[in-house]
């Protein structure tokens, strides 16, 4: 593995963590980590041969501001900083043998059932099978991390409930870029990048990343505030939070995605809504390097302005 590329990844990670542990103890982090702000977080003694970092979970003190793991706060920034599956990349899958009608599956949307159903087998700690392609397994391992981020912010609700609007906005703004530090080992030595959790029963990926994927959030800035903007939706995956948008008075389309700790409380307010012209989102633009928005992370709905 490429030296530098390595320890730009091992760098951005371990920052990532730290900061992480101090806003799980205190609701806030430093801007730099000294000796008196470093969190024990310890690394697991690797076999031979690996390029895994194995990082040593530990619970949160008893007055700790989130009494949740690690994991669980790396689910919540990954959410935002990562985009969700869309419907194209979906349709790139090439599943192996599979007997249905092709018309029916245009119609009821199989490709989508069949990815969902792989992700739930991959989560029960079945493995992937050989005979689907590299493409196709890489969508696989990316669907399988967001269903599992879903389900552990789910499970932590309550804890995640306590982080405010202003701390949301500072937790994105010190993690995007980490984790933008971290996808540099996929530049040329590495061709997937996750981070997985086992407390009991299978390894599970909190996080997945492959090339394209990389290339995408380094050349993407997410905003340090919210912006409130009008829309027109015309796709909504109202699983997995995905859809698109007119904006600009219909000129210009837009995709966005609503992280899945939100979705569940404006997923029925959103569909209610789809039935108005204009719907009013609280949003984070995320621009490319030219500073032109390229797609919308949704953090919440506004009652709609009137004309």
């Amino acid at each position: 593995m490429n030296f530098y590329e390595a320890a730009r990844f091992q760098y951005g990670a371990a920052r990532l963590l730290v900061k992480l542990a101090q806003f799980r103890a205190t609701g806030k982090f430093v801007a730099n980590i000294s000796d008196k702000s470093n969190h024990n977080v310890e690394l697991v003694a690797q076999s031979g041969g690996s390029f895994n970092y194995n990082v040593e979970e530990t619970k949160p003190a008893a007055d700790a501001f989130l009494n949740i793991a690690l994991s669980d706060l790396v689910a919540y920034v990954a959410e935002r900083v990562i985009e969700k599956l869309d419907e194209t990349t979906m349709a790139k899958v090439v599943l192996p043998a599979l007997d249905y009608d092709e018309d029916e599956a245009e119609d009821d949307g199989l490709e989508v059932t069949e990815i969902d159903d792989m992700a739930e087998a991959v989560l029960a700690g079945d493995k992937l099978t050989a005979s689907l392609s590299p493409e196709t397994s890489k969508i696989i391992k990316r669907r399988v991390a967001e269903v599992y981020r879903e389900r552990r912010l789910a499970a932590a609700a309550k804890a995640i409930g306590k982080i405010t609007e202003d701390q949301s906005q500072k937790l994105l703004a010190m993690a995007a870029p980490l984790i933008v530090e971290m996808g540099t080992a996929l530049r040329k030595s590495a061709n997937t990048l996750e981070i997985t959790t086992q407390k009991r029963g299978p390894v599970r990926s909190v996080l997945f990343l492959d090339r394209k994927m990389a290339r995408e959030i380094e050349t993407a800035a997410v905003d340090r505030v919210i912006t409130p903007i009008l829309g027109d939706i015309t796709q909504f995956n109202k699983e997995n939070g995905w859809g698109k948008l007119r904006i600009e008075n219909g000129a210009k389309m837009i995709s966005f995605s609503i992280p899945s700790d939100v979705l569940p409380t404006i997923r029925q307010t959103l569909i209610d809504n789809m039935k108005k012209d204009l719907v009013y989102f609280k949003t984070y633009f995320v621009r490319d390097r030219a500073k032109k928005v390229k797609r919308l992370i949704v953090v919440g709905i506004l009652p709609t302005p009137a004309s």
